[in-house]
């Protein structure tokens, strides 16, 4: 299974409501992206992260009761996180009817053959990118690439040999035989699938500024 942080709320010391908000709205798109991949690549390894995030965003949903209670002092404090806990329980039910996208995947449903032709269609696509011994980002730390700000194009997870690396950090050094679970353009995609397999070496030729 991936790598992710843990959201038990006990030994450590209360967040505030805004911080579990904000780590809930992010696990949630997070979680969305990997389930439109696991749809797109019929990967089952992606269905079974959504699955853990939304297990993630549950515990959230606990700890943003926990902390609003904390935070609650008198009326008004508990009529002005009405609004926040209306929106943290929509988010919860979002990840909870995400979590039933991937349930094509896992209980191998498979998609009706117009569907597959209509979402191949469409932008962002999902892809599965192998980097090569003689790619010019093997050994690059992904924040220096900068894929998003000069492809459009975001790695959502590393799959490294039996290792999921889910939204891996700035500092991760892409390694040889990496896995990338990627979503972007189709011209974005396909100028990484040819730097990553070494076809395009110099990476002036797609990148603006070049390493």
């Amino acid at each position: 299974m991936g790598t992710r942080k843990s959201h038990n709320i006990w030994g450590r010391r209360p967040r505030t409501v805004k911080e579990v908000l904000v780590d809930m709205k992010n696990s949630c798109g997070l979680m969305l992206d990997l389930a439109y991949a696991s749809l797109f690549l019929n990967d089952e390894d992606l269905a079974e992260e959504v699955l853990e995030l939304e297990r993630d965003i549950d515990s959230l949903l606990y700890e943003i009761w926990a902390s609003a209670s904390i935070a609650v002092r008198d009326v008004e404090d508990a009529e002005a996180l009405t609004g926040i806990m209306k929106l943290a329980i929509s988010i919860d039910s979002i990840s909870n009817a995400v979590a039933d996208i991937v349930n094509v995947v896992r209980l191998k449903l498979g998609l009706p053959s117009q569907l597959k032709d209509a979402l191949s269609k469409i932008e962002p696509q999902y892809r599965r990118i192998i980097v090569a011994k003689e790619s010019p980002i093997a050994g690059k730390k992904l924040g220096e690439l900068e894929l998003d700000v000069n492809m459009g194009v975001y790695v959502l997870a590393i799959r490294r040999g039996a290792k999921m690396i889910i939204d891996p950090e700035d500092n991760e050094v892409i390694v040889e035989g990496d896995i990338l679970i990627v979503r972007g353009p189709i011209d974005g995609l396909n100028d990484l699938s040819k730097i990553a397999s070494g076809e395009i070496k110099d990476l002036k030729e797609v990148l603006e500024d070049g390493f």
